[in-house]
């Protein structure tokens, strides 16, 4: 799917979101069944999912010596064979390790099936199957999607899944990337644990060396342990101190906050999809300014989490948190100050 194309679905699909009263359809959502009616069937029909034509409800997928095993949700697109499994859970559960091997298992014996979803109708855990594993689905999720908290980035993955132009190959690529990705710290480890030749001989080069021998790899791999990379981490810690304008660090809340306000900003009818590379954040000492063109005079609001305030315009707001729950309380503020920026 083209970029542009993406976009528009995304947008489409915060429009659906934002008009959506989930908190009303929480309220009601008391056992698994009404959470699926309530919660997870108006989801995928957002998603322009459509009952019987694309997906069912209680298909039997037998479990090895078990027969009449019954799946919440199976969806084939109208295909004689299932492509997608959703085990669905009370809107109140935690997706726990055990509701995952429930899915796991369902999976196991349906070979056509190649994306498992686990889901309280709130969260959304998007797993694919494993060629690497006995397991069949990858243990972690590849994407996870939460009803209350969501991002502009969130939305264009969620996007894949939409029923028009969903296409099963460009989701198993996708999944493979960031299942890849997420080997970086086991590679790294064993990179450093176990270093070979090459490396060795990257850091003798860096330490002024000509010519590396079996004597001194021997003694450049015995300095590679737990003590000299604790001293390395804190030299990294100090230039990324230093390189983060004087000490100032930012915060997992204050991005997750700047994605959420620039989601709301460029979703609107208002906000040209060209503008969205403008908007940027720069950090300071008590503060976090999302603005326009990297100038701090053409601010569309600043954030000061530890005071539970949003700036905008000079006019202060409570926020309770970096959520869109809270967050989108001031929509039209933030649309009209970027608006004014923009310009």
């Amino acid at each position: 799917m083209d970029n542009k194309r993406l976009k528009q679905i995304s947008n489409q699909l915060f429009k659906e979101l934002q008009n959506w009263d989930f908190d009303k359809a929480i309220k009601f959502s008391t056992d698994e069944t009404n959470t699926r009616n309530f919660l997870i069937e108006p989801f995928f029909e957002i998603l322009n999912y459509s009952k019987m034509d694309d997906y069912l409800h209680e298909y039997i997928a037998d479990t090895g010596k078990s027969r009449g095993k019954r799946v919440d949700m199976a969806i084939s697109f109208g295909k004689s064979e299932p492509i997608i499994f959703v085990e669905c859970k009370k809107s109140d559960a935690y997706l726990n390790e055990k509701f995952f091997r429930q899915l796991n298992e369902y999976c196991l014996y349906t070979e056509s099936v190649k994306i498992g979803i686990l889901t309280n109708g709130i969260n959304y855990d998007f797993y694919s199957r494993s060629s690497h594993s006995n397991t069949i689905l990858n243990e972690t999720p590849f994407f996870s999607f939460n009803l209350k908290e969501y991002t502009e980035s969130d939305l264009e993955k969620l996007a894949l899944f939409y029923r028009n132009t969903f296409d099963i190959k460009s989701v198993i690529e996708y999944s493979e990337e960031v299942m890849f990705l997420s080997k970086f710290d086991d590679a790294f480890f064993e990179a450093l644990a176990n270093p070979e030749w090459d490396f060795l001989k990257i850091i003798y080069n860096n330490m002024g060396g000509k010519r590396l021998t079996n004597t001194v790899s021997s003694q450049l791999f015995e300095l590679i342990n737990s003590n000299s990379i604790q001293s390395i981490l804190s030299r990294m810690r100090a230039k990324e101190r230093k390189d983060s304008d004087l000490g100032i660090i930012t915060t997992s809340d204050e991005i997750k906050a700047f994605n959420i306000i620039k989601t709301m900003i460029i979703m609107s009818s208002k906000i040209k999809d060209t503008e969205a590379d403008r908007i940027t954040y720069r950090d300071y000492k008590g503060s976090f300014a999302i603005i326009v063109d990297g100038s701090i005079r053409n601010k569309i609001c600043s954030i000061m989490l530890d005071k539970n305030l949003i700036e905008i315009n000079g006019q202060n707001y409570e926020l309770k948190s970096a959520s869109i729950s809270s967050l989108k309380d001031y929509k039209k503020e933030l649309v009209n100050s970027a608006l004014s920026n923009l310009s």
